[in-house]
């Protein structure tokens, strides 16, 4: 993917993160993210993302297109988008918006303008979206985008795991449960694109 990709809704815009607006994507990233509070209490937890973040700016990429989400008016940085592509086949989105930006349609408009980016540009036939349960408004959106609840995963333990500490299941039984969705391409395009797309 180019680096320099600019994608343009009504509310907002998305850019993908780079050089030029990689310190609006860490702050609002660690501010932002599900993990926030954990990022202020364990500097050390915070770093490796941070790290990963930064090295993907300078040009060292690794499995996750990242985009910056901000207000197309103000040019704020309101919350970010990524899709891990370590399934190829199947990317993975992580999308969060900072709380006060909460509640204005901010998150679907990024994820609708770049999965229709996504569908027309790439060989990819479906986008994975998890969600914890208790995330109404997380939930609420997959399903807008046309996704099916599949089997649910411990994102908390995959997460703690990914940065890179040592993880015992038994720990995390208690752990808040989370649903993944399914949003197919071939549902999506009918849903969101008129006949001139693809």
């Amino acid at each position: 993917m180019n680096n320099e990709l600019v994608l343009y809704g009504t509310k907002v815009m998305i850019s993908q993160l780079n050089y030029s607006n990689v310190n609006s994507y860490l702050s609002t990233y660690k501010n932002a993210s599900t993990f926030s509070k954990v990022y202020e209490m364990m500097p050390d937890f915070w770093e490796q993302p941070r790290r990963r973040i930064k090295d993907y700016a300078d040009g060292k990429r690794d499995s996750k297109a990242r985009y910056l989400i901000a207000e197309k008016v103000s040019l704020q940085g309101v919350g970010f988008i990524e899709l891990d592509y370590s399934n190829s086949e199947m990317p993975e989105v992580d999308i969060a918006v900072l709380e006060e930006y909460q509640g204005k349609g901010y998150a679907f408009e990024a994820a609708k303008i770049l999965f229709v980016n996504v569908f027309e540009n790439e060989s990819i036939e479906c986008i994975v979206w998890n969600a914890f349960r208790s995330n109404k408004a997380s939930c609420r959106i997959a399903e807008k985008l046309g996704g099916k609840v599949v089997e649910g995963k411990n994102l908390v333990m995959e997460v703690m795991q990914a940065a890179g500490l040592k993880v015992n299941p038994a720990d995390y039984k208690e752990a808040p449960a989370t649903v993944a969705y399914e949003i197919s391409k071939t549902i999506f395009m009918n849903k969101f694109c008129d006949r001139n797309c693809i």
